[in-house]
């Protein structure tokens, strides 16, 4: 009789789903720092890329490659939520497919493509700007949409508070990268990328956590 039982609720699998991205993106950054320093002796890379160089790189490519693929296969309720959801995690993929380059910066083939460095950092790099650009716009403009039928709830404000909190935050990271890679010399601390592109992850886990209704979850009448 178990193995015949049906999902009375399939919501819940999407809201499970969005935990999992959230969770996901939050451990990342942790995941990558903490393996290489445990068993390998690593020093804090200067992003979270480079990361690919060290023995974290299948934690890296996997996290990375697991959040994107989710991406793709999640369904929003509306067209515009699918088609930035896709889009996001072909980005994502794209991150983890083309590497950046190394930390020693030697011209060497890398990736599954086995591409010259610094092709494969030029694809790296839009990639991971079409991804983080795409994260902002996701919870600034998708995840506070409303059904127009009904009034909000007051959760429902609270959650759309957060997201766009979220977004900006994720937008004033990107903003503060790309100072810091135009002018390395004004924050002179190697991983200063790295703490930026996690503060994106963070608030980019939180997005898809609140939008999991892990809180502020809306009481069912």
């Amino acid at each position: 009789m178990l193995l015949r039982s049906k999902n009375v609720s399939p919501v819940i699998s999407y809201k499970n789903l969005r935990r999992v991205i959230g969770i996901f993106g939050i451990l990342l950054p942790l995941v990558c720092y903490l393996n290489g320093i445990l068993f390998a002796s690593t020093p804090l890379q200067p992003s979270i890329s480079a990361y690919y160089y060290t023995n974290a790189r299948d934690f890296f490519v996997g996290l990375l490659v697991a959040v994107g693929l989710f991406l793709m296969t999640y369904k929003g309720y509306e067209t515009i939520d699918i088609v930035i959801s896709t889009a996001t995690g072909i980005a994502g993929i794209g991150v983890a497919a083309f590497p950046c380059t190394p930390p020693d910066n030697i011209l060497i083939k890398t990736g599954i493509f086995q591409l010259p460095s610094n092709i494969s950092n030029i694809i790296h790099l839009i990639c991971a700007i079409i991804f983080f650009l795409l994260l902002a716009v996701n919870s600034i403009f998708i995840f506070t949409l409303t059904d127009k039928t009904k009034p909000p709830t007051a959760n429902k404000k609270k959650r759309n508070i957060i997201y766009i909190i979220c977004g900006c935050v994720i937008l004033a990271m990107m903003i503060l990268l790309l100072i810091v890679m135009l002018v390395p010399s004004l924050i002179p601390f190697i991983g200063i990328v790295f703490v930026l592109e996690s503060i994106c992850l963070v608030a980019f886990g939180i997005s898809w956590l609140v939008k999991g209704e892990t809180l502020f979850k809306d009481e069912k009448k």
